[in-house]
């Protein structure tokens, strides 16, 4: 990187932020994996604004772009009676910042269908299995199941605790599906108004999203007709246009 032009993309700063390392070991990997690289970057993109506040507590570099991550082809539009009696629920990821033990609290003594695409850790194991949950655990998917996995949904939880991006948002908005999501920045400003917005700390909120949409058939439907708008943002051509004028400048 250094004494070349470069385009250093950073996606999140989960691994600076949140990473329990001893204080010594910490800043060793923050100077070398990120305070070095943002220094001799010729170009900086972040694919969030989010994400470039986040940045910007560790450089004073004005010239920071953001460029939203693009959709995948893949994912097209592909209408579904959605079944409302009990929902066939999707969720992706397992990580702690996926919030899943508040989702599955939320939902317990429910009438749904919960799939989780990622492994589940034995204490998420134990709650679903100790609190009768009808689900499945689907892991190693291609990207063509994973899509198979949106299209059998009928409503898509992201009630994350912190996120770079959120591609799960615009993914659901592709293929056509309502979407609850936190309430946060980065979320905001992924979905707009295409998703229903909940407190991710708190269950009775999450709880009464679910629900919301089980009872109504039609807000369900708005905010579908909302997600096939928003996701016209993120078509590859017009993102593609905004990376040839970074690379342009480099």
């Amino acid at each position: 990187m250094i004494g070349c032009n470069s385009v250093l993309t950073i996606h999140d700063t989960v691994l600076i932020d949140f990473q329990n390392h001893p204080f010594f070991k910490k800043k060793i990997f923050e100077w070398l994996w990120f305070r070095l690289p943002l220094k001799f970057a010729t170009r900086i993109v972040c694919i969030s604004e989010e994400t470039k506040k986040s940045v910007l507590r560790y450089t004073n570099r004005s010239d920071i772009e953001v460029v939203h991550n693009a959709i995948d082809l893949k994912f097209k539009y592909s209408p579904k009676e959605l079944n409302l009696d009990k929902p066939r629920i999707l969720i992706i990821g397992t990580n702690p910042n996926k919030n899943l033990l508040r989702v599955f609290d939320a939902l317990k003594n429910q009438s749904f269908f919960i799939v989780v695409v990622g492994k589940l850790n034995e204490e998420q194991k134990k709650f679903l299995d100790l609190n009768g949950f009808d689900y499945e655990n689907k892991i190693n998917l291609s990207d063509n199941e994973i899509v198979e996995e949106y299209k059998k949904s009928d409503i898509v939880s992201f009630v994350s605790l912190y996120e770079g991006f959120g591609m799960p948002v615009i993914e659901a908005n592709a293929i056509g599906r309502p979407v609850i999501c936190s309430d946060i920045p980065v979320l905001r400003e992924v979905a707009r108004n295409s998703a229903l917005f909940v407190n991710p700390y708190d269950v009775v909120a999450i709880k009464n999203a679910f629900l919301e949409l089980k009872r109504d058939r039609l807000l369900c439907l708005e905010l579908v007709e909302c997600g096939l708008r928003n996701v016209n943002r993120f078509k590859k051509e017009i993102i593609q246009k905004q990376w040839d004028k970074i690379y342009q400048k480099v």
